[in-house]
């Protein structure tokens, strides 16, 4: 037979139907959609191996290759009946044997995970209950004493505005974890004992737990930050604040690898956005921000943001593992450097992500520094104001773009206090639903921030000055006037109280001027000499400004002098009308 077709064949993991097709030379599939006649082709002389499985979408033709960047082909849809039909054109056309493998469905989740190949395998009663592709591990992690998790690169973004569901990226695993109990054992020299196994042990003697031993054969065996070739350069214990920890910067051409004692992250070039260089408030250090998406993962957490700090005056002297043509790709790249640790990284970080580094902007608050110091609920953290946005450090960076502000306002803590040190900034946001709000900055910030948002056109609110307004507005003429009537309404109603505890025989004397003077006299004399109660003799010492003693002659005299001093003034005013009331009596 010249040729064996198949039909309605999945090639991979596509979604498109196909017809794939068998001769002596090779064998290709072509996808029924498809217009143009330019079907997928492969040479017979390349397939080493073949197996038969039982999957999802009936059963599936793996081929394993010889080439090292297509190691397996895999191809499903086939049905049962059709099993012997692949086993002669294999042999025939090949000269492959092809295996059948059993599938577990027992739906254990407890086996025996190994490396064998470019897949992990996930074996329940040696049958293979899953498979895992090395080159699909991003990362791994021993998340516990004996947990191994397995991070999986991210699925493309989707396309935006896709209304047709069937564009759109579906939903796909990103994380697997493996429970690995136990130590990790090794097989004994031929004079041990009959158990044929020993516990192995790493450099320095420790014993090695069996998740350990399975977490660095992944790292061995998958693409995991590292790629074919040498490092470009290698930074060492670098203070990084999220995720905190310290690792080990190591610069590939397409991405960048964190390596601590117990994580490991891949950070590809293509997943940074944005990168900053900020100075911390203390002005001894200098942070290195990197806006990633889609951010790094660590169990369920997620960081957007990675965060890392120098001293400003640590120099590092750094060589690139790079020729001189290799250099000559990248732009304003340097093979020697001897500078400040924050130059030389950020300097190469712009070189071989294309990104610009952002500095900060021409904000300075009132000391003179980049930033202010500010709290996002209970995290304390430093806020910068950059040219086109605000970005605040803390555990969880925040980033604001002045683009997708609707506005800016200023209010004091508790309703409006005008002694209030501190006061809060609150953004609104066009785009999110929740505003950020700043809290705990410090009131001399108030001028250097409303000009730099004012010099940037942002919508700015100050509520306080209205708040202030409120409480420390000047009274008006009309207020003075009223304080002014209750003030004598106030007096009227003491010299009432006062006339009606005097003896009646006073309210009898004739009223002229000498009598209404003498009769002061005397009931101020009263008062005085009685004792009266201690409320009043205290209100009378508060009202004179003096401290009094009834028993002092010169102070009793003093009294007197400032009693008359005080009738005289206060009836200076009704002077006018008193002789006409007079001759109105006698009339």
């Amino acid at each position: 037979m010249s040729t064996v077709t198949f039909e309605n064949i999945f090639h991979g993991d596509s979604s498109e139907i196909g017809k794939l097709r068998f001769n002596a030379a090779g064998f290709g599939w072509k996808a029924y959609s498809s217009e143009e006649n330019n079907p997928t082709t492969y040479s017979g002389h390349d397939v080493r191996h073949a197996t038969w499985f039982r999957v999802a979408r009936n059963f599936q033709l793996r081929l394993a290759m010889r080439q090292a960047e297509k190691p397996r082909i895999t191809f499903d849809g086939f049905k049962r009946e059709e099993l012997d039909k692949v086993k002669r054109t294999l042999d025939e056309f090949f000269n492959i044997k092809l295996e059948t493998r059993d599938t577990s469905l027992k739906g254990w989740n407890w086996g025996k995970a190994q490396v064998q190949g470019n897949d992990i395998t996930f074996q329940v009663q040696g049958k293979t209950a899953f498979e895992i592709p090395l080159s699909t591990v991003a990362n791994s992690n021993i998340a516990g004493k004996n947990e191994v998790a397995l991070e999986f690169n991210p699925p493309p973004a989707p396309a935006q505005n896709a209304k047709d569901l069937s564009k759109r990226v579906p939903d796909e695993l990103i994380e697997m974890r493996f429970y690995i109990p136990g130590k990790s054992m090794k097989s004994k020299g031929s004079d041990a004992g009959s158990d044929g196994e020993e516990t192995d042990l790493d450099e320095d003697g420790n014993e090695i737990t069996a998740a350990d031993a399975f977490h660095n054969m992944i790292k061995d065996k998958a693409d995991i930050g590292a790629v074919v070739g040498d490092s470009i350069v290698v930074f060492e214990d670098i203070l990084v604040l999220t995720p905190r920890g310290r690792f080990s910067l190591e610069f590939y051409p397409d991405s960048l690898r964190l390596l601590g004692k117990s994580t490991d992250y891949r950070v590809p070039f293509t997943s940074i956005h944005r990168i900053f260089l900020l100075p911390k408030l203390d002005d001894l250090h200098i942070q290195l921000v990197l806006g990633l998406d889609p951010p790094i993962r660590q169990g369920a957490t997620r960081y957007p943001f990675l965060v890392a700090q120098w001293p400003k005056d640590e120099e590092v002297d750094a060589e690139l593992n790079l020729s001189d043509e290799e250099i000559a790709k990248y732009p304003d790249l340097q093979r020697k450097y001897e500078a400040p640790t924050f130059q030389v990284i950020s300097r190469v970080l712009k070189s071989l992500t294309g990104k610009k580094v952002t500095p900060p902007g021409g904000f300075r608050n009132a000391q003179g520094l980049n930033g202010i110091k500010a709290n996002v609920k209970a995290v304390q953290g430093e806020l910068y104001f950059l040219e086109k946005g605000l970005i605040f450090i803390a555990k969880q960076p925040i980033l604001i773009d002045f683009s997708k502000t609707e506005s800016i306002s200023f209010s004091r803590v508790g309703g409006g206090i005008a002694s209030a040190k501190t006061f809060d900034m609150r953004v609104v946001s066009k785009t999110e639903v929740a505003d950020h709000v700043f809290s705990a900055i410090s009131k001399e910030e108030v001028t250097p921030i409303s000009s730099f948002l004012q010099s940037k056109n942002v919508r700015l609110k100050n509520e306080m000055e209205e708040a202030v307004m409120d409480i420390d507005e000047p009274l008006s003429d009309d207020d003075e006037e009223m304080d002014s009537i209750a003030s004598e309404d106030e007096e009227d109603q003491k010299k009432k109280s006062k006339d009606k505890s005097k003896p009646a025989k006073s309210a009898k004397k004739p009223v002229d001027d000498e009598d209404d003077d003498e009769s002061e006299d005397e009931d101020f004399m009263g008062e005085s000499s009685d004792g009266g109660s201690p409320s009043e003799s205290d209100s009378d010492d508060e009202d004179s400004g003096m401290a009094s003693d009834a028993s002092d002659p010169y102070m009793e005299e003093l009294r007197k002098k400032q009693a008359k001093r005080a009738k005289k003034n206060a009836d200076s005013g009704d002077d006018a009308e008193k002789p006409k009331a007079k001759k109105a009596k006698k009339e």
